[in-house]
């Protein structure tokens, strides 16, 4: 009998199947968190390349003092998030709201001393956009909340 059990501790058959069975969770669970990570990546810099367009076409609007075109300040949503600034199919199916990319003047620098070749007054665009993130289900099985995206860019309005 103690022949047979120190055989069967001995044996090497079936080990790398063993082996595997145990890393497998542990390889799917990794492969799941990495694919999460890259989506929440991907629709980061979605949202960061939208707020980004938003402020550059803000940068080159007319401006009166310090004030926002509403019309403009419109067409910069559309533009983050869609791509156009005519609106269009929406660039994320979680992002669809045009209140979440709010539009600002940060700061109106004085300009008035003539430091800087351009206007006595110099406003300072910021494009501050946020959107819940729309996960594939790993965060909850894990207990983690939902998370909420930001993104922010501020642009030097450089006129027509």
């Amino acid at each position: 009998m103690s022949g047979s059990l120190f055989s069967f501790f001995k044996a090497k058959r079936g080990a790398a199947l063993v082996e595997f069975s145990l890393v497998a969770p542990l390889l799917v669970f990794l492969m799941c968190g990495l694919a999460e990570f890259s989506l929440v990546m991907r629709q980061y810099h979605i949202m960061e390349k939208g707020a980004r367009d938003a402020g550059r076409y803000l940068a080159r609007v007319p401006m009166t003092g310090c004030t926002l075109n509403g019309g403009a300040v419109t067409q910069a949503q559309n533009l983050a998030l869609t791509g156009r600034a005519d609106g269009g199919s929406y660039l994320l199916p979680s992002w669809t709201d045009p209140s979440t990319v709010s539009v600002t003047v940060a700061q109106c620098f004085n300009n008035s001393g003539g430091a800087y070749r351009g206007r006595a007054n110099m406003p300072v665009i910021e494009v501050t956009a946020h959107a819940p993130y729309a996960d594939l289900g790993l965060l909850s099985v894990i207990g983690l909340n939902d998370i909420d995206l930001e993104v922010s860019q501020q642009q030097l309005w450089i006129g027509e």
